[in-house]
């Protein structure tokens, strides 16, 4: 493997899943990861580009990991983002989210669950899981009992994290075509995984690599983590995507995605808040050097300019308390286990093939994977996973075990207080999903039917995205059992509970706080009112992550 890849996959690895998890993730000294750093960082994927068109308009994509849209709004309103602030203009409209020049509206909201590699997929898709198959940071595949892990969150192995470049991971698990794709125009790409179809990639440099990679230790450890460190990333990002346009000339279509401020505040002590001077000190900066070169190339006032994000971020405890992860005694697996199903191992590569469970982490969320044990009652047997658990004995008994650990911590103590609700469906094996139901304590009734009982304006329009994840031909790969730790934004941090190793702040939930998105389109010669009438001619009027490639195909005029 060429020594720039295992340096790119670390990089967008650590954006994914936290500091603290790249160490683990890794296993390898710092001196040992600097010593396969390599400078290359522009890499064209296409023998002879696309011809960049004369006259068509183009479009340039901020990607920001992990910004929640109040921290954007806030930034922005309070003069902190003066780049962007002088993008949009003054603020005309604040209920309608209207600008001068821009329109950002309220309450655009992510897929579920809101994890990187899943909404990502869906940003540069425009669909849900259910359909592109990329089901969060790691999934189980019943169909080829293949455990797939990106951007691992229950288990330490990395390798898939390598082949989402080395291999295009992403790209084969992908069924569904890329915006880049679908445009058939110009496009460059930077440091997204999501590049299928594009002309060119830019890859992070290894001097960005370096000093992030030292600052590791002192970054999970230390209250008053350092932004500077986490920041070269992006700044590097923008270097070379500036590069890329000297050498190659301006793409009808850029995409420059900025991972570092999702590291940061995973790890960072008052996260939001840190959030917020991160896009301050770091992002705005890199932003405006962005639109320096295309105003000097006199087309700034031509380019639609959106900025966008796949998620938020809500405050953790970073300790074993609310960290339900795979360590210890009385955490998710033990609950399975009491009633007699066999765990696979937390392993990529599992030697043990008799396993009847099967657990996926996804930050708020959990994916629970179960077959017929009829198909597999002896210790060595191996489970027929293209046929659909039984539902009351298998299903329904797994449910029955997660309700009494969430009440009482019978069979997993750390669960106890620590679920919020469960959701399961009667299954159908490899063929189309159905729609998760919730469990009232009694039975599985529809969400909609539970909510009328049971209001939760928290989470919000939970079941339409529930089934953007689960109804559909990928829809399996979310789950029999789906488990939402509480994760309640109006509670105490004390009170939050989430799936994965220790954290400062994590997402995935159904709440505002992780799931409403920045959605922000910008065009120096467009009035935000014209925008608007834009936009909702291309997608209506109530926008969401799913809209984004639609969106930008009506831009290019594709």
């Amino acid at each position: 493997m060429p020594r720039w890849l295992l340096v790119s996959i670390t990089l967008l690895v650590a954006a994914v899943v936290g500091v603290g998890g790249l160490l683990l993730f890794t296993g390898t000294p710092i001196a040992e990861i600097a010593s396969l750093l390599a400078s290359e960082s522009i890499m064209p994927l296409r023998e002879q580009m696309r011809p960049a068109r004369q006259n068509g308009p183009r479009v340039l994509v901020i990607a920001m990991d992990g910004v929640g849209a109040q921290e954007f709004r806030d930034a922005v309103r309070s003069g902190d983002m003066p780049n962007v602030s002088s993008l949009l203009g003054a603020e005309v409209d604040r209920a309608g989210g209207v600008y001068e020049h821009g329109l950002a509206p309220v309450g655009v909201l992510s897929i579920l669950p809101s994890t990187t590699y899943a909404a990502w997929t869906s940003v540069y898709t425009g669909t849900g899981v259910a359909q592109h198959g990329v089901a969060g940071n790691e999934w189980f595949d019943r169909e080829t009992m293949t455990f797939v892990a990106p951007a691992p969150v229950s288990l330490t192995d990395h390798e898939d994290a390598v082949r989402v470049y080395s291999d295009s991971l992403l790209h084969q698990w992908m069924a569904v075509p890329t915006l880049f794709e679908r445009a058939d125009v110009r496009s460059y790409v930077t440091l997204a995984a999501q590049y299928r179809g594009a002309d060119l990639l830019v890859r992070p440099d290894a001097e960005s690599f370096a000093k992030l990679a030292a600052s590791f230790a002192a970054g999970v450890a230390d209250n008053d983590t350092d932004w500077e460190t986490y920041s070269a990333l992006d700044q590097s990002a923008v270097e070379q995507t500036l590069q890329a346009i000297k050498e190659y000339g301006l793409a009808d279509l850029q995409v420059v995605y900025f991972p570092g401020v999702d590291l940061f505040t995973h790890v960072a002590d008052s996260s939001l808040l840190q959030q917020e001077r991160y896009l301050t000190n770091v992002v705005d900066s890199a932003i405006s050097r962005l639109l320096d070169v295309y105003r000097q190339k006199n087309a700034l006032d031509s380019t639609y300019v959106l900025i966008v994000s796949d998620h938020g971020h809500t405050p953790s405890i970073a300790d074993q308390r609310h960290a339900l992860g795979t360590g210890e005694e009385g955490e998710p697996q033990d609950a399975l286990k009491a009633i007699g199903f066999r765990v696979r191992p937390f392993e990529l590569e599992s030697k043990d093939s008799s396993y009847q469970a099967v657990l996926a982490y996804q930050g708020a969320f959990a994916y629970v994977h179960l077959a017929d044990r009829t198909t597999c009652p002896q210790s060595d047997d191996r489970c027929d996973w293209s046929a659909p658990p039984r539902f009351e004995e298998d299903v329904l008994e797994a449910v029955r075990a997660f309700a009494a650990a969430g009440a009482t911590g019978a069979g997993a103590s750390k669960l106890e207080g620590a679920i919020d609700l469960i959701f399961a469906r009667e299954s159908h094996g490899v063929e189309p999903a159905g729609p998760f139901k919730v469990w009232n304590g009694d039975s599985l009734v529809p969400i909609g039917t539970y909510l009328a009982a049971n209001p939760r304006p928290d989470l919000l329009d939970l079941e339409a995205r529930l089934e953007t994840l689960g109804v559909g031909r990928y829809g399996h790969r979310a789950g029999d059992v789906l488990l939402l730790s509480r994760y309640r934004q109006e509670d105490p941090e004390p009170l939050r509970f989430y799936f994965s190793a220790r954290y400062r702040s994590w997402h995935g939930s159904p709440s505002q706080q992780d799931s409403e998105i920045v959605f922000a389109l910008a065009r120096g010669a467009s009035t935000g009112d014209a925008l608007r009438t834009r936009v909702r001619a291309a997608i209506g009027d109530n926008p969401s992550q799913l809209d984004v490639t639609p969106l930008i195909l009506n831009l290019l005029g594709r």
